[in-house]
């Protein structure tokens, strides 16, 4: 099958689509990933040796008039080059991840009678998707709770998020071992993003002291870049330093941070969300208020109502209550436990599979 795929801006969009590609090229498939030359995917995809081309794009949302018809040329653009792109590949499907770039892409494949499918990360859809959806041939969503955002006659498959190949599978001893930790105390994994959050970088120095009150607690923290020199400085300042504390800026590994953990203190990305349910591990999550349609939160609500999951908000997350919360959880071994059962029921490990089978049958029709 020959596969073309769109999707970037952020890694929320990214992943999933490498997730599939990776899939499919393991199958013996081909793939052509299509973004934008400023977006992360212009540096992330190309890493990975998937063949990449750009198109022009814009955002449209929240503009100035002006700037709102600058955005539509663009996009008209954008949908030329995307379908001169098409009909040179002659892709058997395409699959779109959101994002701006998305928008052109599958308007062109739609144009050109060229099957193409969605792939939603969010239980709340992004505004592309709510709109391409009406005539692709199946949308990828993450939960079934997702139908209510979507038109009527969309053709739903639930099939959780594609995760990225190797994040499961590490064994629990191997994994705190190679990150320097003991695979026989209570682990807390802290995650501030690649790029940081600072509302849970601020908190994860309350978390750090009460942990270490604990004979057998230990914490894995992952800073983020930007907020890297000022924790390692804070901490050392506190004392918080030593065997029982692993910071890092960025984990490239994060299977192994997974597997050696018993709980995860996180944004409620999708991506994010999807990754800590496929290794079954309960959460603290705090949503970023910094998103369309504050989206974060709605897939916040839903692990919190399968009880895989407790929230707090961001504006609410002070250092001292996400440490009781956490402190809570961890050495409640029943509400623990529950909340592990809950997170497994709810992860999709095989996603990505399930999306390429359904796209592989539809091409096998075309």
């Amino acid at each position: 099958m020959r596969l073309l795929v769109t999707g970037g801006g952020t890694g929320g969009h990214i992943y999933p689509a490498l997730a599939v590609a990776g899939e499919l090229l393991r199958r013996g498939g081909e793939v052509l990933y299509v973004g934008t030359s400023k977006g992360l995917e212009s540096d992330i995809v190309p890493r990975e040796g998937i063949p990449f081309k750009t198109i022009p794009v814009r955002g449209l949302l929240n503009k100035s008039p002006g700037q709102a018809g600058v955005g539509v040329f663009v996009a008209a653009l954008g949908v030329l080059e995307a379908a001169r792109i098409i009909r040179h590949f002659r892709p058997d499907v395409v699959l779109g991840t959101g994002g701006y770039v998305s928008g052109p892409v599958v308007l062109a494949a739609r144009l050109l009678s060229v099957p193409y499918f969605l792939q939603e990360q969010n239980v709340l859809p992004g505004a592309t998707n709510r709109l391409m959806s009406r005539w692709a041939r199946g949308v990828f969503v993450p939960y079934t709770e997702c139908a209510r955002y979507f038109p009527r006659q969309a053709r739903l498959h639930v099939t959780g998020n594609p995760i990225r190949a190797g994040i499961l599978g590490e064994k629990r001893d191997d994994a705190s071992r190679a990150l320097g930790l003991s695979p026989f105390m209570k682990t807390v994994l802290v995650l501030g993003g690649s790029r940081g959050a600072k509302t849970i970088v601020d908190a994860s120095c309350e978390i750090a002291k009460e942990l270490l009150k604990r004979s057998n607690a230990q914490m894995i923290l992952v800073t983020g870049s930007r907020y890297y020199d000022q924790v390692t400085e804070e901490f050392a300042r506190e004392g918080l330093s030593g065997e029982r504390v692993r910071v890092f800026a960025y984990l490239y590994d994060m299977g192994k941070a997974l597997a050696a953990s018993d709980l995860v203190v996180c944004r409620a990305g999708a991506m994010t969300i999807a990754e800590v349910t496929a290794a079954g591990l309960p959460s603290v999550l705090i949503p970023s208020p910094n998103v369309a349609g504050n989206h974060q939160e709605y897939n916040a609500r839903l692990l919190v109502s399968e009880g895989a999951a407790v929230m707090i908000l961001d504006k609410e997350a002070e250092g001292r209550r996400v440490a009781g919360k956490v402190l809570q959880i961890l050495f409640d071994e029943e509400r623990l436990s529950s909340m592990r059962n809950a997170a497994s029921a709810l992860g999709r490990p095989y996603a990505a599979k399930r999306i390429v089978e359904v796209m592989t049958k539809a091409a096998r029709r075309k």
